[in-house]
């Protein structure tokens, strides 16, 4: 008996450790499991997305946290497998014909993920007339973390509209407690929260100032398009596959969306069960290459089981684009213009590569038409008042300015406090009764600021240029080189300050006013053109600022085409060398702080625009050289030729 009692208590001991070990390694409690319910609604996301002023409003958010249930059992749905033609298996699969179906099959939706349109706004709405808004909670305990429970919250897109367009999207966040059982994370409250990102992600402690919270439920700011969640409302910088490529934007106006909780298990082992969805590991949208083929769904995530390792690797905060039209600002609106431009051509190459590839043939052959209009041989800088052709104006200022580098980055550094002054006049702007009431009042319109911040940068940018130009005339015009020669053309710019403040601030008003009655727009771009020579009359000339204006005036006219042409090229290829150079400092430098990069393109700057100075003050004594009748080397231009 002794012996059968042994082999009994061992075989009792071997099942119970088998019993313990299957316990450990569950991760959340089935559905059933009221403590894990009341922890998932407890602490369930408050989802706060983009409003659109009308159906099918490209600027804001067109869908919202969805029932899955939406795409199931619906007719207009699906199911294909992976082959030949991608063959149609179904239409109107249910939760039980996803059942445990492999990376082989995907869902394919009414309309083309590639060239969306308004179709999927529109079967969006029409699907989700029965249905609430939606999050899934998924409550884990990873077995080899047993002092954490992670309670994540799955949020379904219906499509995504940003860079990367695909059908279907899932995002969420994971809000983590340091508790060893459910029942102990409902008696405290979070550790942290990480809200996801693309393919990464950020977290923040429960009592960091930048998590917003209603009561105990995170407030998530959903990106218009993308859906990647985040803390606040503002634009985002991302360089990388961790936090997207191009920018996101949660800026309001804000709808508030309080979605209802659904508790999911860890997994479903029965096809009737009306999760079994879970166990489906193929596609949740139509097959494409790439970043826009459909997504997998959440339980074919690793972090579904094991959410420790990605929760560590997030990353403590995301770059925010501040407000205002500083050059940094400029690099990174390309930026984000660039990538969504470019996203866009590798969906048009998709769609119609003949068409793309004949787009750019266009392209090319206009520009190598371009080029050929002009002459691009070399002319001598001195005397500045002689005849050039574009492309020799261009190529002289890139020669004056190799052959003394230092001279003029020196006069370009004026770019660096001019940056330092646009803050200070925004700031000091906003303490003026006036303007901080009108801030106050129209703080329900975010673009206030904006236009603010705008408004003074131009004016700090346009100011810097003006003095920049009024400098490398004053150098050019005088009969020596070298630092004395520089610091010389430093010091009669500044005692001719009051005659260039008044011609700056004469014609930035009239331009200024002209542009913003509306009606007045073609006089305020006549005149902004016919204005573009007055730091060169008052460095030059030596004239006062009314008199400048009249000068500049007087010398465009008859040549206002060209004039305008030929400014536009040149600030053209400055502005794009400034762009390629921010641009790459932009994607080589991912973890530059953005205060820095600021500093950095103004430096950029200081390279560039004394090269538009040089070649702005040649094209002056073009203008001079015309009006004098003096053909010296080069016949007059055509005024309608770009070059």
């Amino acid at each position: 008996m002794t012996r059968w009692h042994s082999l009994a208590a061992s075989t009792i001991a071997v099942i119970a450790t088998l019993v313990g070990a299957t316990t450990a390694g569950a991760g959340a409690p089935e559905p059933s499991d009221d403590s894990a319910r009341e922890l998932a609604e407890r602490f369930a996301p408050i989802v706060m997305i983009k409003q659109q002023e009308q159906t099918c409003d490209p600027d804001g958010e067109p869908y919202a946290p969805a029932a899955v249930d939406i795409v199931l059992d619906n007719p207009e749905i699906a199911l294909r497998q992976v082959g030949g033609g991608n063959p149609t298996v179904q239409r109107g699969p249910g939760a039980t014909d996803l059942f445990e179906l492999g990376d082989g099959f995907f869902l394919d939706f009414p309309g083309s993920s590639l060239e969306p349109g308004c179709t999927y706004q529109r079967d969006f709405d029409k699907y989700t007339e029965s249905y609430p808004p939606t999050v899934y909670a998924h409550v884990v305990q990873q077995p080899d973390v047993p002092d954490r429970v992670f309670v994540q919250y799955w949020i379904y897109w219906y499509y995504n509209d940003w860079n990367n367009k695909h059908e279907s999207d899932w995002e969420g966040i994971t809000v983590v407690f340091d508790a060893g059982s459910i029942d102990e994370a409902l008696r405290s409250e979070p550790l942290a929260v990480g809200y996801s990102q693309h393919e990464g992600g950020e977290r923040a402690d429960w009592d960091d100032d930048k998590l917003g919270r209603e009561g105990d439920r995170p407030v998530v700011y959903s990106s218009a398009g993308s859906h990647a969640s985040y803390f606040q409302d503002a634009i985002y910088l991302g360089r990388g596959a961790s936090e997207g490529f191009g920018c996101d934007d949660t800026t309001g106006p804000s709808e508030r969306v309080d979605p209802a909780v659904v508790l999911v298990p860890d997994a479903v082992d029965d096809p009737d069960d009306p999760l079994a969805w879970v166990s489906y590991r193929g596609r949740w949208g139509e097959r494409q290459n790439g970043a826009f083929n459909g997504p997998t769904g959440p339980a074919v995530k690793d972090r579904w089981l094991e959410p420790a390792p990605w929760f560590d690797d997030l990353r403590p905060s995301s770059v925010v684009i501040p407000a205002g039209n500083t050059s940094a600002n400029e690099v990174i609106d390309v930026f984000c213009e660039v990538v969504e431009w470019g996203s866009g051509q590798l969906i048009t190459f998709a769609v119609s590569p003949l068409r793309l590839i004949l787009s750019a043939l266009v392209v090319f052959f206009a520009l190598r038409f371009l080029v050929r209009r002009t002459e691009w041989n070399p002319v001598p800088a001195t005397p500045i008042v002689r005849r050039r052709r574009a492309g020799q104006i261009l190529r002289t200022a890139m020669v004056v300015f190799r052959r003394a580098p230092a001279i003029y980055i020196l006069f370009g550094l004026v770019y660096i406090p001019a940056a330092i002054v646009t803050g200070l006049l925004a700031a000091v702007l906003l303490l003026v009764p006036g303007v901080s009431a009108l801030v106050a009042l129209a703080q329900g319109a975010s673009g206030t600021s904006l236009v603010l911040a705008a408004f003074v940068g131009s004016i700090a940018n346009v100011a810097a240029f003006v003095i920049v130009n009024a400098i490398v005339a004053e150098y050019l015009d005088g009969p020596e080189r070298g630092f004395d020669a520089a610091f010389a053309a430093l010091r009669t710019t500044f005692d001719r300050r009051r005659a260039l403040l008044g011609a700056f601030v004469r014609s930035f008003a009239i331009v200024f006013v002209l542009l913003v009655s509306f009606v007045g727009i073609p006089w305020g771009i006549r005149q902004l053109v016919r204005y573009q020579f007055v730091a060169q009359a008052v460095a030059y000339d030596d004239l006062d600022g009314r008199a400048a204006l009249d000068r500049s005036s007087s010398l465009v006219t008859g040549r206002w085409l060209h004039t305008a042409l030929v400014v536009a090229l040149l600030n053209g290829a400055v502005a794009l060398l400034s762009l390629v150079a921010g641009l790459l400092i932009l994607l080589l430098a991912t973890g530059l702080p953005l205060w820095a990069f600021s500093a950095i393109v103004s430096l950029v700057s200081a390279f560039t625009v004394p090269i538009a100075a040089i070649a702005m003050t040649l094209l002056y004594g073009d203008a001079i050289a015309e009006a004098q009748h003096d053909s010296d080397d080069v016949s007059a231009p055509d005024p309608a030729t770009v070059s």
